[in-house]
């Protein structure tokens, strides 16, 4: 929807065939080939952005590793830029260990996913949305 209304699209994905997709829609989109494990590809580094979106990425990141890289992403933003984050997410950790105890075996331990409260120490400006009862959006401004 970005895109359909004359936003300027940017963005990385490590799976080239989600890029090639990503192209079908967007054919002018700039799109690049990384891991964003390992940062971000350079070309993406040059510029200045008014939004950064992350959605169900960043929880393959341990706590310490988002702090980092979130870090780095504030550095792209415009002086009134924003990152939105949507991903499976919680207010607070009791919130969360209250849901990973009512899925049970459906828990994904592989996956680090994002408690608000425990990234205000870093991002004291962060603000947080529930939308379900187990994702939200994470908001960091510059």
């Amino acid at each position: 929807m970005l895109y359909e209304n004359g936003c300027d699209i940017y963005g990385q994905d490590f799976s080239h065939k989600m890029i090639e997709i990503a192209y079908e829609k967007m054919p002018n989109a700039k799109l690049f080939h990384g891991d964003f494990l390992a940062g971000l590809v350079n070309e993406l580094t040059q510029n200045k952005y008014d939004a950064i979106i992350a959605t169900y990425s960043l929880h393959h990141l341990p706590d310490i590793q988002k702090v980092s890289f979130l870090n780095s992403l504030l550095t792209l933003l415009k002086d009134d830029g924003c990152i939105y984050i949507g991903d499976i997410a919680f207010a607070t950790r009791g919130e969360m260990e209250a849901y990973k105890a009512q899925v049970g075996n459906e828990w994904d331990d592989d996956e680090m996913y994002f408690v608000c409260d425990e990234l205000k120490e870093h991002f004291p400006q962060i603000e947080f949305e529930q939308i379900s009862c187990c994702a939200g959006v994470l908001y960091i401004k510059k």
